[in-house]
């Protein structure tokens, strides 16, 4: 072998031996950007996604019995889970009707969903017990400390505990993405009612 040949073949172990390297650097350094926002790959998520998502089950939210809501067990669903105080009026109320229509309207599919109702202060008002035996019977009603969800929830660029708001959850516990509505007009929340059902179509693949 000539000693130009013997070169040329280092320069190719050489490229070879770097191309590994090169990509996950790249790699490394695109991870970065996306994670500080300069970069922005989009996503076909409608909903916006809570990162790093927050595991409910830290906050240990109890049932009306005071038992614990358990996440990772073979009953565990996936949740809307719209987030309230004693009493839920108003924007409040659409959030409850929004998850309703949406839960139905995921036809075959909504058995592996759960409509939940996270207290934040204390027992339900009478009026709110009342109404939701009324018109949202299906809904589980937890309880869970109302400083201990702020705290976790303070990385979102709006208040967690936003009347027009409301969660999915994954069968793990683990709080995944939030919808936020911008009113509570019929047309506002029949667009997001689409946007959630085609985010929960992929979901329930």
């Amino acid at each position: 072998m000539t000693s130009e040949q013997s070169s040329a073949s280092r320069k190719q172990v050489t490229l070879i031996l770097a191309i590994p390297i090169v990509v996950i650097a790249l790699s490394s350094l695109l991870f970065v950007l996306a994670q500080k926002n300069v970069l922005n790959f989009g996503t076909v998520n409608r909903g916006s996604l809570i990162q790093p998502p927050v595991q409910l089950g830290e906050l240990k939210p109890a049932r009306l019995d005071g038992s614990e809501f358990m996440f990772d067990t073979p009953e565990s669903l996936w949740l809307f889970m719209v987030v309230g105080g004693r009493d839920c009026r108003d924007a409040c109320e659409r959030m409850l009707y929004l998850t309703r229509q949406t839960h139905v309207a995921l036809g075959k599919k909504m058995g592996r969903v759960e409509r939940i109702y996270l207290a934040t202060d204390g027992p339900l008002s009478p009026q709110l017990r009342d109404f939701i035996e009324a018109e949202h019977s299906d809904m589980t009603v937890v309880y869970a400390d109302g400083s201990d969800f702020v705290g976790a929830f303070q990385q979102l660029p709006s208040s967690p505990l936003d009347a027009r708001s409301f969660y999915i959850v994954d069968p793990l516990g683990w709080v995944m993405m939030v919808y936020r509505a911008a009113d509570t007009e019929t047309d506002t929340l029949t667009t997001l009612g689409k946007d959630v059902l085609k985010d929960m179509r992929r979901l329930l693949k």
